[in-house]
């Protein structure tokens, strides 16, 4: 499936994986793609499949298997299981859908698969738990520019009665405010610096039209963008209801 020349190639989000951990989330992408395949109805599905599933990731398998490696992996890094479980739940709940849902109506399901991919990326970012909120509300809008703009996903997910929002492009700019709170819970002055780019970007592209393509200037005015919000959110701490 190819990445529309308005969108970032997927690879751009790999600097968000410390280099030595990108072979464990190569690993865990293809899970959440072999549960998608059931949850969106691409391969026959039933409660015994997934009950054999939810079996499988509390067996031990050989570090030759994908669930082998993860569980291994997982021990290694004092990953919970948890980051299996959760979206093998959503991805059920998906499959057993009877009902129209748009990209907001299905935030609960949504978050079953986002969260834990969130927490995991955080995890290995040595990041602490007020970064999982926002720094999830920023992949739900990656998320939705890509649906947006991939006609092809849509098709898939429409299998699963799943269809955009009409007023999404007005609801995308109001989730990514909500994800600027990531800067002032980021430790690592470094890592911070990873995400204002990827917050920068997300401004970017929400700015962009459909028909221009994203070139060396967005991703300059990308790095930009996330200087001058570190600079302006720099010695602020956000009240703790709102982290």
């Amino acid at each position: 499936m190819k990445t529309p020349e308005f969108l970032p190639p997927l690879s751009v989000f790999g600097a968000l994986i410390p280099q030595n951990n990108r072979p464990l989330m190569k690993a865990y992408i293809k899970w959440l793609l072999l549960l998608s395949k059931r949850g969106l109805n691409l391969k026959p599905s039933s409660d015994k499949i997934f009950n054999e599933l939810y079996r499988a990731v509390h067996r031990n398998w050989s570090g030759k298997t994908t669930l082998g490696y993860l569980q291994q992996e997982f021990i290694k890094e004092n990953l919970s299981l948890s980051l299996l479980l959760e979206p093998l739940q959503g991805f059920e709940w998906l499959s057993k859908n009877r009902y129209p849902l748009t990209f907001t109506g299905s935030s609960p399901i949504m978050l079953q698969i986002i969260s834990p991919v969130a927490r995991l990326i955080a995890a290995l970012n040595h990041q602490h738990p007020p970064f999982y909120q926002p720094f999830a509300n920023l992949i739900c809008v990656y998320l939705g520019l890509y649906l947006q703009h991939m006609p092809e996903l849509i098709t898939l997910l429409e299998k699963a009665r799943f269809s955009l929002n009409p007023n999404m492009p007005q609801s995308l700019p109001l989730l990514q405010n909500e994800a600027k709170q990531i800067l002032s819970v980021t430790y690592n002055f470094l890592f911070k610096l990873r995400i204002s780019f990827y917050l920068g970007l997300c401004q970017v592209l929400l700015q962009k039209k459909s028909h221009q393509k994203t070139n060396f200037l967005d991703y300059v005015n990308a790095i930009l963008y996330g200087l001058w919000y570190i600079i302006t959110i720099r010695g602020q701490k956000l009240p703790v209801h709102k982290l």
